[in-house]
């Protein structure tokens, strides 16, 4: 009986590094060119993502959200679960109407970066990657 429990947390364990991993590689493809993954916490053309999960949106000093984000994670007292995010990561503009992750301007620093995730499994391994994050 030991064996079996044992054998099974190891699958467990070793699915749960496998989801860490492939969401690493689709948080690194998808979102690190604006956002830093790292413990680093450092602000780019958008907030760090180190600790997102469970944080309440719009509250990284130092970065500049726009007024649409600021006005929604205000209104709602907003935070990001992981369904949530979940929603925001399949299309931004649809949860948030205006956020810069969503718009096409044409300047550089807030191109459109971000088209939406529509897969189910690539969107919760990315999660299981940022609930890594802390």
């Amino acid at each position: 009986m030991i064996m079996i429990v044992v054998v099974l947390m190891s699958i467990v364990w070793l699915l749960h590094r496998s989801s860490v991993g492939a969401g690493e590689r689709m948080a690194t493809a998808n979102c690190g060119s604006c956002h830093d993954l790292s413990a680093k916490k450092i602000n780019k053309k958008g907030p760090y993502l180190w600790g997102i999960v469970n944080r309440r949106a719009g509250m990284i000093d130092g970065f500049s959200y726009s007024e649409a984000f600021r006005q929604f994670a205000d209104s709602r007292k907003f935070f990001w679960t992981e369904a949530n995010l979940d929603v925001f990561i399949t299309d931004p503009g649809r949860l948030i109407p205006g956020t810069r992750m969503a718009e096409k301007e044409t300047d550089s620093k807030h191109a459109k970066a971000f088209e939406g995730m529509q897969k189910l499994e690539n969107r919760r391994e990315l999660i299981v990657f940022l609930r890594s994050l802390n």
